[in-house]
């Protein structure tokens, strides 16, 4: 379905038909403004099709402005077109009386009520009309306000459920920070547990705005209940998936990635994410750890593999959302996983919040921001 469509959908059926009935009210004017510069002597049919046709077409050019935008003039076009064809025909079939050089009393009274009939008329479709706009306005004004409010509190509970992190557990430094495309964000980044037990994770919910802002809020409460229950950080992902299926819309998906330290060794796991990037400081190289997993919420139940990885003094690991990587420029290049190893390798060594600022930095002067960019760096420190 088009956004066009969708915005449609979404605004009452009462609310649209009463603009509509506004709309057709005030440009019937002009029919009533065009008897009156004829001085009352076209026919009352003339009068009366021609008050239907400009009515009617007016309503077709707000239809069309709602429903196609920047398009409706392929639609506004020939509507005039045929409207104009219309007016004229009705002119042919029905033309006004001769016009009299002297009006004898009958006449003039004739004349005078038809012009006080149609200055009455004017008024009161004025009036009528403008109260349909007022009863339009002030029903959607309502429902606008009503629907910001709610969007402004979802943008509260965004900003508590995902803060930027930046904290010190025992041999590992940490910084993250998630910058969500529209008003509230899909996309989570977590830190949980103490110096010697500890886990990252970075979450990205399918899709824009509210819907996936609320299983972001579900995808956390449930990991921190996990984590709180004392379970392995390698049953995570599986037992995620378990607790999501069912809660959320069958063709919305999570993806997943996360690190985590016990007794002294580091295990990494991604779901359906972007490979975590590697910086050996030994190497000055950054390497790719893959994703040999499908996305949390496809299936009611799956296995989900994880690995250990081997961690040196400076190791740098970044766990980042697929917004750093679409976004595009006006040739339609993305930027693109080289680009991010190639500015995540340059700034390697810097301070995390400074590593996080260049890649920001880098990726918005590349193309705009079209979905979520969340980051997660964490370094171990030195020993």
């Amino acid at each position: 379905m088009s956004p066009r469509a969708s915005f449609l959908r979404t605004v009452p059926r009462t609310s649209l038909v009463v603009f509509l009935i506004g709309v057709f009210l005030l440009f019937s004017i002009f029919g009533i403004a065009e008897d009156m510069a004829a001085m009352g002597q076209q026919p009352l049919m003339r009068y009366v099709l021609t008050i239907l046709v400009i009515g009617t077409c007016a309503v077709g050019y707000a239809a069309a402005g709602f429903a196609m935008r920047g398009r409706a003039w392929k639609v506004m076009i020939p509507l005039f077109l045929a409207e104009a064809v219309l007016i004229n025909f009705l002119h042919q079939w029905f033309p006004s009386a001769p016009a009299k050089s002297r009006l004898d009393p009958s006449a003039l009274a004739a004349l005078q009520t038809r012009l006080n009939l149609d200055a009455f008329l004017i008024m009161a479709i004025t009036f009528l009309g403008y109260g349909c706009f007022l009863y339009a306005s002030i029903t959607e004004g309502r429902r606008y306000f009503r629907a910001h409010a709610e969007i402004a509190l979802a943008q509260e509970i965004h900003r508590v459920l995902v803060p930027v992190i930046e904290t010190k557990l025992g041999e590992f430094a940490f910084y993250g920070k998630s910058s969500p495309s529209g008003e509230v964000g899909g996309d989570l980044i977590d830190l949980a547990g103490a110096a010697e037990n500890w886990v990252a994770y970075v979450a990205d919910v399918s899709g824009h705005g509210v819907a996936p802002g609320l299983v972001m809020g579900m995808v956390k409460s449930a990991a921190r209940m996990l984590l709180s229950s004392g379970d392995s950080a390698g049953h995570l992902m599986p037992r995620l998936n378990e607790v999501l299926y069912p809660l959320k819309k069958p063709d919305m998906f999570i993806t997943f990635c996360f690190a985590a330290w016990s007794a002294g060794s580091l295990r990494v796991g991604l779901a359906g994410h972007p490979s975590i990037l590697h910086f050996c400081p030994s190497t000055g190289e950054i390497a790719e750890l893959p994703c040999p997993n499908m996305p949390l919420g496809i299936l009611p139940s799956a296995d989900f593999a994880s690995s250990e990885v081997a961690v040196e003094s400076g190791a740098l690991l970044a766990l980042y959302t697929d917004g750093f990587l679409e976004a595009t420029n006006a040739a339609g290049e993305q930027f693109g996983l080289p680009r991010l190893k190639a500015e995540l390798l340059r700034h390697a060594t810097e301070p995390l919040e400074a590593i996080c600022a260049a890649l920001q930095q880098s990726v918005a002067r590349h193309g705009a921001q079209f979905d979520d960019q969340s980051i997660l760096l964490i370094r171990k420190l030195q020993g």
